[in-house]
């Protein structure tokens, strides 16, 4: 038999039928105050296996106490919190906005705070730097706050909470834990000041649109995995704080992020994560996308995975590092789901309240990993948001990229870019925008479709990558897209060219151009290259490598935030693995010697991020500029010539005309003005005008027309 309290007044009861048929001759209540209370049975299903007894029970059910349900043959069982949690009175009762959740450390004290409001106790553990166990009770306070201080200095001290409830007792790291010692078995105080200690003061200036950035994705790992790299370290948050790593010559790590004049490094997740041994990292590889802790960062990525400052000092060096070199940070965060829902804090404290649930009572698996979490439900939106908060403020990041963004709902995503832009007025806020099929009304999804209603929020274009490369998927390798070959995608093209927000007869899918993320290759997936192997098997390599070059001059001159994934820029393979989240360093690591087999990509992709930084023209911000001042025009139906009209006295232009020829023939124009090359197939400029052009088979010319003096 079980018995849980569902909402207030109202118990199931699951009976086997193995103890009497699962026939019950009535219920009552119990409470640990003595109380004793009929239960009245009001409806009853009956099922193969057990019998389902819906019940209302007049006494009222006091939170922070035990109640006993009692079956007239004898049974009785611990009455267990369940659905209650999720209903608005709970809400009512139990919300909390404070902002001392966690351990607060002081010099001569540490305050500590749990938000549990079903437990009926809680004790606080806490074990010093010599292994001596001391525990604490802790005392419920206001909204279901259980808090305690303690004396002393506990800068080096561990902790985990004992948790009373369900007539269980439960151990549970701190949800609000700002580190951990290995593999997350202890949260510890930290003294923030020892973090706050590495100096950092950001990048200087301000973007003045999102249009501005040019992200690159990658691994903490990856970049410097390998020991080609010249770094001192291998794989870890201070292997990419060293400056003047080369391989044959040739910037490595930190120094090549610098050089290729991108403005925004984006992480894979940072933030603690369960599939890595932190203590033999070695033996085992993983993306991240698998969250155990959102305040506290991924300690295989540590020096010194047991030291839970090592991870805070390191990680804020490398931030710094990077912000040196002028360079902003953003973090993949996955909030979305948790890997182990039963070893996640969220379920070990205040069980059925931080998942999502559908109607029949079953956990949503929109995320397919087994669960959603609820962003809907005020102390969920609350960790996020004071996650967000958190490093913003301790570790200066600069933007946060949402795993499967879908999941979480539209006010959630717009309270957090509402604080972030109260913290960074440039911070970038984006994520995948996809139609997940989680439990929640479809006009409340963070998904592409409800763009309209997140403002400022940008999404990955999936219509502009699949467009211009082709689809994706495992079952769509084959297909190509317009820069790999399907010459009658060249209308499509030209939507994708512009950020998809160019009304009819174009495809307008966003209201302005910074919503729209323009990424032909991200960690997901195959490569750019790889997918080549397939779809343009039959063309040599010389070919795909300048279809490799018009894949980046479109990421980088359409309109929208380019985003960039680690290794594109040099034809980087996974050797055709399309998920490659585990396939270790060999499969997974920057090839510093496929960058220089392939460096005129490289060095093509650094003259196109430095044209796009030169020439606002690439970089409008609203539909109506897009709508005036972008034209697009087909020569012989499949060649593309994406025009800007932009005033732009500094470079002395008043317009810039793009021409992408995706087909294995040259291309010859005449046109009635001249125009200066800035970029030819190599993307080099070219001295004087001309109104003739040639544009050679599979590559682009970008061209500025002059302003006109006098």
């Amino acid at each position: 038999m079980k018995a849980y309290l569902d909402d207030f007044g109202r118990v199931q009861v699951c009976l086997s039928r193995n103890y009497y048929n699962g026939v019950a001759g009535g219920f009552y209540l119990t409470g640990e105050d003595g109380t004793c209370s009929d239960c009245i049975i009001r409806g009853v299903e009956e099922h193969d296996r057990e019998i389902r007894y819906d019940l209302t029970i007049p006494a009222v059910v006091h939170f922070g106490q035990n109640y006993t349900i009692h079956e007239t043959h004898g049974k009785e069982v611990p009455l267990q919190i369940r659905h209650i949690v999720r209903t608005a009175e709970f809400d009512r009762q139990f919300t909390y906005h404070g902002d001392d959740l966690g351990a607060v450390y002081h010099k001569d004290y540490t305050n500590f705070a749990l938000w549990a409001p079903t437990a009926v106790h809680v004790y606080l553990r806490l074990i010093d730097h010599r292994g001596q166990v001391t525990l604490y009770p802790m005392t419920r306070g206001e909204k279901g706050v259980f808090r305690v201080k303690v004396e002393g200095d506990l800068k080096h001290v561990l902790y985990v909470y004992l948790i009373e409830r369900d007539g269980l007792m439960i151990e549970s790291i701190d949800p609000y834990g700002l580190s951990s010692d290995a593999n997350c078995r202890h949260s510890a105080v930290i003294d923030t000041s020892e973090i706050e200690r590495i100096e950092d003061r950001g990048v200087t200036g301000v973007m003045n649109s999102a249009a501005d950035a040019v992200i690159y994705e990658c691994s903490v790992r990856d970049m410097t995995s390998s020991r080609e790299t010249g770094t001192s370290t291998n794989g870890k948050f201070l292997s990419l704080s060293e400056p003047g790593t080369s391989w044959k010559l040739n910037p490595t790590g930190l120094d090549y992020l610098a050089d290729l004049g991108i403005t925004h490094v984006q992480f894979q997740p940072v933030m603690d994560f369960l599939t890595i041994d932190e203590d033999h990292p070695d033996r085992g590889y993983n993306w991240g996308y698998d969250p155990e802790q959102f305040f506290t960062l991924e300690g295989s990525y540590s020096t010194k995975p047991s030291d839970p400052y090592s991870r805070c000092i390191e990680f804020r060096k490398m931030v710094s590092a990077l912000h040196k070199k002028g360079l902003r940070v953003t973090l993949d965060v996955v909030f979305n789901h948790m890997y182990d829902v039963g070893k996640s804090p969220f379920d070990r404290i205040v069980p059925y309240y931080y998942f999502r649930y559908n109607e029949n009572g079953w956990m949503s698996n929109g995320s397919f990993c087994g669960n959603d979490l609820d962003s809907t439900r005020p102390m969920m939106r609350k960790l996020y948001l004071d996650v967000i908060r958190t490093h913003m403020k301790l570790y200066n990041i600069d933007g946060f990229r949402f795993d499967l963004m879908g999941i979480l709902d539209v006010d959630t995503m717009n309270e957090i870019y509402r604080l972030a832009r109260t913290i960074k007025p440039d911070v970038l806020i984006y994520g995948e925008g996809w139609d997940m099929p989680t439990a929640l009304p479809e006009d409340r999804k963070a998904r592409i479709y409800n763009q309209h209603r997140m403002p400022g929020i940008g999404h990955f274009n999936d219509t502009f990558r699949d467009i211009a490369k082709g689809r994706t998927g495992d079952d769509s390798k084959y297909d190509k897209g317009y820069l790999t070959g399907n010459l009658g995608m060249a209308f499509d093209m030209c939507s994708a060219l512009s950020g998809n927000s160019k009304q009819d007869p174009y495809f307008r899918r966003f209201d302005t151009p910074v919503q729209s993320v323009n990424a032909l290759e991200t960690h997901d997936n195959a490569t750019a290259w790889d997918k080549m192997h397939m779809c343009c098997a039959e063309e040599p390599r010389d070919i795909r490598k300048k279809r490799q070059k018009l894949m980046i001059a479109a990421t980088l001159t359409a309109q929208g935030i380019p985003f960039l994934h680690q290794g594109m820029e040099f034809c980087g393979t996974k050797q055709d693995n399309t998920n490659s989240y585990n396939s270790g360093d060999v499969i997974n690591q920057m090839n510093w010697d496929r960058m220089i087999l392939n460096y005129d990509v490289v060095e093509y992709t650094r003259r196109m991020i430095s044209i796009r930084r030169q020439y606002p023209a690439f970089r409008f911000n609203t539909a109506q500029q897009i709508d005036t001042q972008v034209h697009f025009s087909l020569a012989d139906g499949y060649v593309v010539l994406y025009d800007m009209d932009c005033t732009d006295s500094a470079n002395d232009s008043s317009g810039i005309r793009v021409i992408f020829n995706p087909s294995l023939n040259e291309h010859r124009f005449h046109f009635e003005e001249e125009y200066q090359i800035i970029a030819d197939e190599n993307g080099l400029p070219i001295e004087g005008l001309r109104a003739e052009v040639v544009v050679p088979q599979c590559s682009c010319l970008i061209l500025s027309k002059p302003l006109k003096t006098g």
